[in-house]
C-alpha cells in the first residue's frame, strides 16, 4: 500500500511539473534595446514605409502609407510570432499617436491562421481592434475567412489607451477589454465561430487605414498565455539598435 501511495506521490508531482513548463506567459514589456528574438515576421505595404521603434518600454509601429482597406492580400503593417498548440489568449496595452478619437483605421490584436507570403496571411484572420472612421471611439471584432471579411460588430469605447485580449478556445474566438489594470474582463459583443483550429500566428498591427491620416501604434506590452506557452527566454546581451525602418517581410 505505501508503495503504491509513494507512486501516485511521485506520478502527481511529475504531472504537475510538466504543467509547469508547458501552461504560461510570455510577454514581451518591450524593455530591452532590441526585439525580441520570438518576433519572427514583420510584414508591410508594397511602398515598405513603416517604421518600428522601441522607446521608453514601448512598441511604436508608424505606418505612414493611409491607403488601403481591409481586403488587401499585398502585405498590411504586422509583426508576429508563432502561436502555441491549443487554446491561449493574446492581449495588449494599445495607444495611438494621434490620440483618440480615430481617423479611419483599425490597429490592434490579430490570431492569423495560417503562415506564408502577404496573400496567404490574407485569407483567414481573426481580430480585436481599436479605430473608427471620423471620429469614433470604437473597438471591432470579426475574422478575414478564406477572403471574405465577417464583421462581428463596432462597439463603443471611451477612448484609448486601452487594454485589449483576444481569446481563442477550439473554434471559438472572444474579445475583451478594460481601462485599468485593476478592471475586470468585459466582453466586447458576442462570441464567434471562426474553423481555425490550429492557428500558425498572433501579433499586432492594422486592418486598415483608409483615410489618408498616419498613424502610429503604441502598444505598452504584448501578452501570450495559454496551456502550451512557455516563458519569454533571456535575450543575450550585447544587441544593439532601437530602430527598424522600412522593414520588409523575411
Amino acid at each position: 500500500m505505501k508503495t503504491m501511495i509513494k507512486m501516485v506521490f511521485v506520478f502527481l508531482i511529475f504531472s504537475f511539473g510538466v504543467l509547469y513548463v508547458y501552461a504560461g506567459e510570455w510577454r514581451d514589456e518591450f524593455d530591452k534595446a532590441d526585439l525580441n528574438k520570438d518576433w519572427i515576421k514583420i510584414t508591410d505595404r508594397p511602398a515598405k514605409l513603416t517604421t518600428i521603434k522601441i522607446e521608453k518600454g514601448r512598441l511604436l509601429m508608424y505606418e505612414q502609407t493611409a491607403n488601403f482597406g481591409h481586403l488587401i492580400v499585398d502585405g498590411r503593417p504586422l509583426i508576429l510570432r508563432k502561436a502555441p498548440k491549443g487554446n491561449f489568449s493574446i492581449s495588449m496595452l494599445v495607444d495611438t499617436i494621434p490620440p483618440a478619437p480615430a481617423a479611419d483605421y483599425w490597429l490592434g490584436l490579430f490570431i492569423i491562421g495560417q503562415d506564408g507570403n502577404d496573400a496567404v496571411l490574407a485569407q483567414n484572420w481573426a481580430v480585436l481592434t481599436i479605430g473608427g472612421s471620423k471620429g469614433e471611439k470604437k473597438t471591432l471584432i470579426g475574422s478575414m475567412i478564406d477572403s471574405t471579411w465577417n464583421d462581428k460588430g463596432h462597439f463603443d469605447v471611451k477612448g484609448w489607451p486601452i487594454y485589449l485580449k483576444l481569446e481563442k478556445s477550439d473554434t471559438t474566438y472572444t474579445g475583451y477589454y478594460k481601462e485599468k489594470p485593476d478592471d475586470q474582463w468585459t466582453k466586447v459583443g458576442d462570441s464567434w465561430k471562426h474553423e481555425m483550429k490550429a492557428p500558425e500566428l498572433v501579433g499586432m498591427g492594422f486592418i486598415n487605414n483608409w483615410g489618408g491620416t498616419k498613424v502610429t501604434m503604441v502598444a505598452e506590452y504584448f501578452s501570450l498565455e495559454g496551456d502550451n506557452v512557455s516563458p519569454m527566454a533571456v535575450q543575450a546581451k550585447g544587441k544593439i539598435t532601437d530602430t527598424w525602418g522600412n522593414i520588409k517581410s523575411k
